[in-house]
């Protein structure tokens, strides 16, 4: 008996999995409105009926699809920035947008578009699929931005949490929005991430670093001007 009950579990988890399988495929080839739940079950293999069962509707699968693709996003970005964090913070937040840009251009996924567009007109989506992941991309940065701070190249004033939501909004806009909506070209979004590294680093940089720095380049003015004399 139990036996048999498990079997059903695993094929009721096997049929949710191919619709959302099926339903990211569809969604990131037509968008969401042009989808069309039937489709959708021919590719998984399952009846539209089974479909209405386990997500109650198109958007009900889309919320699933969304919100998975954003959680692995968090996994390829963010996660991935974390379990190698570089020497210096400017870099840090350097790669934070370079890998954002890099998930954002992923092929077989729902353009991040498509995603802000369903945001942005539906207010209790955006609270439903997009705040839970957005607060756990924040929570990640945050972790690197405090690791910053305790080697003293983040100012102790800074609140990791605050900075770790702007970081998070930058990223999303020059990875995403700008593109979109101004027709920012690649090139010009790599130059925005550069200048955009070094304002965030030179902005948040502890006094004590910047102390340091400030010694030093006296110092090699004052050599110049003895060598000059």
């Amino acid at each position: 008996m139990a036996t048999s009950r498990a079997k059903r579990v695993r094929d009721k988890d096997g049929k949710q999995r191919a619709l959302v399988e099926a339903a990211a495929e569809v969604f990131a080839e037509q968008g969401f409105d042009a989808a069309v739940t039937k489709e959708i079950a021919r590719r998984a293999g399952c009846s539209e009926s089974m479909l209405f069962h386990y997500f109650r509707d198109k958007q009900g699968i889309f919320e699933q699809v969304v919100s998975r693709q954003i959680a692995e996003g968090v996994t390829e970005a963010e996660d991935k920035v974390l379990e190698s964090l570089p020497d210096e913070f400017v870099e840090f937040v350097r790669q934070l947008f370079l890998t954002r840009l890099t998930v954002h251009q992923q092929n077989g996924t729902v353009p991040g578009w498509d995603i802000a567009g369903r945001a942005l007109s539906d207010p209790a989506f955006s609270l439903r699929v997009m705040r839970p992941n957005h607060d756990q991309r924040v929570s990640v940065i945050a972790e690197g931005v405090a690791h910053y701070q305790h080697l003293g190249q983040v100012s102790p004033h800074v609140d990791p949490a605050t900075l770790a939501e702007l970081l998070a909004n930058f990223t999303i806009f020059t990875a995403t929005v700008g593109p979109r909506w101004f027709g920012t070209s690649e090139r010009e979004i790599r130059a925005q991430i550069e200048l955009g590294a070094q304002i965030f680093a030179e902005g948040v940089r502890s006094p004590a670093a910047a102390g340091g720095n400030t010694s030093r380049s006296s110092r090699s003015r004052r050599s110049r001007l003895r060598s000059t004399t």
